[in-house]
């Protein structure tokens, strides 16, 4: 046997330090268990953990917020280099990571397992939505080796914009790479006050790594009295939510000071200490997984004890449970309908509300370059099409991606607060059911849904005349009805406005409405993955209880190791 496979079943040492350093054979006991007993709601954490201790101390420093908080300006100030695309679009959900190397490289890791090497100039051919629509290329994973992170040696800069919107592309990405994390930098520009959003991923970081600040960007943009208030009031809801603190930041000229602060955590408390801090961060995740796989099974166990009433009582609540998860279903399918029906109200309101400013702005711009053009009639339209197409994209598509966006976060979040509380009522029934019957508290997995990411809506210019030009052009003379076909642009522009916000508005509601089926079959089916873990452990507690009682022996010890009280 070799020696790496000698330190991964190695007995467990008496150590937290021991524990962290030979990390397979804990966790490989924490997969055995949940394999066992069907817990399979802990197994991607489980992977997750595995993954992360693989890395030899290195520490993922992961850089999340909302988009244009400031990340892709953090990290190419932090790299020394225009590394990372600023976009005007938001990144694709490809998770993009750097790290020290003795030279400059990009690795693109795709869906299918393949990947290959490209120069540096071409990241943003991979990792922004403008250059790789929703994702078309298919990337999973971009590796970035830069010598200018020397400094930094032992931290792996990972840069998840999907982890910034309510949209996480359905593949090992975003949200499912969040398990993995090591230490959290949530950007957060100072102009933006802290959102639901921003708590509620400060929260979920909590529960992965105890290594999470705010990185307070934009700093530049109040006076340092306004500054100090506004760290004071982060820093009470940070360490509320999930411990931590505040670090300001800005790019701008005359904060040189601000950046140096920044550098110095990232060298001194990271970099320099990796090592420790990787083993640190390690014990947070075990202690996660062993407290919820420790809970699982003393339900188990004290229904192996439990007087035979108090079984069949707990039994009957179960099968009350599962009679009623149709009730469940309509529940939810009358929740969506409802969300969908002011979805599609507010999305038209919120596109149509720009006409008028789109509209202006574009008539003003389509007189001065009328004023230019030359040719006969076919190549003055030619030019009115290729010019309206390339400026509504130009105006429309960012706002399609902003006021999409935030249609989306506003009724996905409202979508999944739904969800979420039908199916906490649901666990606090089975919670309550299990406290009744056993005499214990029990509360279960959390539920985390996944949204997809819409397509990203199209936009199209139709016919200018109804007779096809090519058939007429020659016989009218442009010298003479110039000033007419001018007249019929303008008048046709604001047609063409119109009829794209209401494109856009159908398509983003179209596309949101899935999502929200997308999350409602999501809850249903971890309450469903949920009663049968539930049910497939009480059912078989009497003739597991020796093994029931070997496994909390194990966890428990892990438990003593890593410093929590059995």
């Amino acid at each position: 046997m070799s020696n790496a496979t000698d330190r991964l079943l190695a007995t467990r040492r008496g150590t937290a330090d021991a524990l962290v350093a030979c990390p397979g054979a804990s966790i490989q006991q924490i997969d055995r268990i949940c394999r066992e007993f069907r817990i399979d709601s802990l197994l991607p954490q489980v992977n997750a953990y595995a993954e992360v201790m693989e890395d030899g101390g290195i520490v993922d420093v992961a850089v999340v917020g909302r988009f244009k908080a400031g990340k892709s300006s953090f990290l190419n100030s932090i790299i020394g280099q225009d590394v990372i695309p600023v976009a005007v679009l938001p990144l694709t959900a490809a998770v993009t990571r750097l790290r020290y190397g003795p030279i400059d490289r990009v690795i693109v890791r795709h869906l299918d397992d393949t990947e290959h090497e490209i120069p540096l100039a071409d990241l943003a051919e991979y990792v922004t939505e403008d250059r790789n629509p929703s994702n078309i290329k298919g990337v999973a994973l971009v590796d970035v080796e830069l010598m200018g992170l020397r400094p930094y040696r032992g931290i792996r800069f990972v840069d998840t914009p999907g982890l910034g919107s309510v949209f996480a592309h359905n593949t090992r990405t975003s949200m499912e790479w969040l398990p993995r994390v090591g230490a959290a930098l949530l950007a957060v520009s100072i102009d933006q006050p802290l959102s639901e959003y921003d708590i509620e991923l400060l929260k979920e970081l909590g529960r992965h790594t105890p290594e999470v600040t705010i990185l307070l960007t934009k700093a530049d943009l109040v006076r340092p009295d306004e500054l100090e208030q506004v760290m004071r009031f982060i820093t009470q809801q940070v360490v509320t939510v999930a411990g931590g603190g505040v670090i300001p930041f800005s790019i701008r000229p005359g904060f040189e000071a601000l950046r140096r602060a920044t550098q110095d955590y990232l060298l001194r408390h990271i970099a320099q200490h990796h090592e420790e801090k990787a083993q640190e961060i390690g014990r947070h995740k075990l202690r996660s997984l062993v407290a919820v796989c420790r809970e699982y099974l003393r339900m188990a166990l004290s229904a192996a004890g439990a007087a035979q009433d108090a079984r069949e009582q707990l039994q009957r609540q179960l099968q009350q449970e599962r009679h009623d998860l149709s009730t469940v279903r309509n529940e939810m399918q009358l929740l969506s309908i409802n969300l969908k029906d002011r979805l599609r109200d507010d999305t038209l309101k919120q596109f149509l509300g720009h006409y008028s400013d789109v509209t202006s702005g574009l008539t003003g711009d389509l007189r001065q370059k009328m004023a230019h053009w030359r040719g006969n009639l076919w190549k003055t339209t030619e030019t009115f099409e290729h010019w309206a197409q390339e400026t509504l994209h130009a105006q429309l598509g960012p706002l399609s991606s902003e006021q999409g966006d935030t249609l989306a976060k506003q009724h996905l979040a409202e979508v999944h607060a739904s969800f979420h509380r039908v199916v906490r009522a649901f666990q606090d029934r089975l919670a309550k059911g299990i406290e009744q019957a056993l005499h214990i508290t029990f509360s279960g997995a959390e539920f985390e849904a996944v949204v997809k990411q819409p397509k990203r809506p199209d936009i199209s210019i139709g016919r200018v005349f109804d007779t096809p030009i090519e058939t007429l052009w020659f016989i009218i003379p442009m010298f003479i009805f110039r000033p007419l076909v001018n007249r019929h642009f303008v008048h046709l522009l604001p047609w063409e406005i119109e009829k794209n916000l209401h494109r856009l508005a159908a398509q983003w509601s179209t596309t949101i409405a899935k999502s929200v089926d997308d999350l409602a079959d999501q809850a249903q089916r971890f309450i469903q993955e949920e009663m049968t873990t539930i049910e497939g452990l009480v059912a078989k507690a009497q003739d597991q209880r020796p093994a029931i009682e070997r496994a909390l022996a194990t966890l428990d010890g892990l438990a003593g190791e890593i410093g929590e009280e059995a």
